[in-house]
C-alpha cells in the first residue's frame, strides 16, 4: 500500500506587531504583538468574527470582533483602560483596538464597519 502525499493546510494565523504608546508614564512608544488565536470562516456571519491575543504592555490582554445583527463590528478588550471606561463602550475603544483598527485600515478591510455614536 502506496501512502499519498497530500498538501497538509496550515492555520492563516499570524502574529504583527504594532507600535503604540507604552505602559510607562512617559508613553514612550513600544512593540505590542497581535497574535490571531481565532478567525471565523464565514467572517459575514453574527457573533464571533475574530479573536487576538496582545502583548507588549505590562499584561496580555484579548480582543474580540463580534458582528451584530445590524452588521456593525463591536470590539471587545479585556485591558483594563477598556473595562473601567465599559459603561460608555459605544464612545470610547482603547488604544489596543484603535491599534488593530488602524492596521485594518491599512490593509484595506472591506468588511468593518463601525457603529456611529449619536
Amino acid at each position: 500500500m502506496v501512502k499519498q502525499n497530500q498538501p497538509q493546510q496550515r492555520a492563516a494565523f499570524a502574529i504583527v506587531t504594532v507600535v503604540l504608546p507604552g505602559p510607562d508614564r512617559k508613553r514612550n512608544p513600544a512593540p505590542y504583538l497581535f497574535h490571531i488565536t481565532y478567525r471565523n470562516p464565514n467572517p459575514t456571519e453574527l457573533g464571533c468574527v475574530m479573536t487576538w491575543n496582545v502583548t507588549g504592555g505590562r499584561e496580555e490582554y484579548q480582543i474580540a470582533a463580534e458582528r451584530t445583527d445590524d452588521g456593525y463590528l463591536y470590539w471587545h478588550c479585556t485591558c483594563p483602560d477598556a473595562v473601567y471606561h465599559g459603561e460608555n463602550r459605544h464612545a470610547y475603544c482603547c488604544k489596543h483596538v484603535h491599534g488593530l483598527q488602524a492596521l485594518l485600515d491599512t490593509i484595506g478591510n472591506p468588511a468593518r464597519r463601525e457603529r456611529t455614536v449619536a
